[in-house]
């Protein structure tokens, strides 16, 4: 179960990494004519997913200091910047296609936004509670 904290604090990775993500989109673009350059992206969700699929599975018993906790949380999520190296598109192998950089970029900036909405709909509520509802 998430708690409301871990909540802010996994849409605030979620925002480091759609923004992390922007630099490495605009990196590729701007590399686009660049000869040999490989395209890099960023895993986020997948990380998450992970996470959230072994939250569901039962904990390994720890019974010596020694061992090592399965129990992870969500601090310990974090982004991986990766190259795509597997593809050319053209002769000087570089691999950048900008149609689909430009369409990844628009779709990250939206869903940016989005977390961002999220996020303030939070601390507008704790804003009502804390203030009795009254502006």
């Amino acid at each position: 179960m998430i708690e409301l904290f871990d909540c802010i604090s996994l849409l605030e990775k979620q925002l480091n990494a759609k923004w992390l993500r922007n630099t490495v989109l605009s990196n590729n673009i701007a590399n686009v004519d660049t000869p040999g350059y490989k395209r890099a992206d960023v895993s986020f969700e997948e990380e998450l997913k992970k996470a959230l699929e072994r939250e569901n599975k039962l904990p390994l018993a720890i019974t010596h200091k020694n061992h090592i906790s399965s129990i992870k949380t969500y601090e310990d999520i974090n982004p991986v910047v990766y190259t795509q190296n597997d593809t050319a598109l053209r002769n000087d192998k570089n691999n950048v296609d900008i149609d689909k950089e430009m369409v990844e970029l628009i779709e990250n900036t939206i869903s940016y936004n989005s977390t961002a909405d999220q996020l303030q709909r939070i601390f507008q509520l704790f804003d009502a509670a804390i203030n009795g509802g009254g502006s």
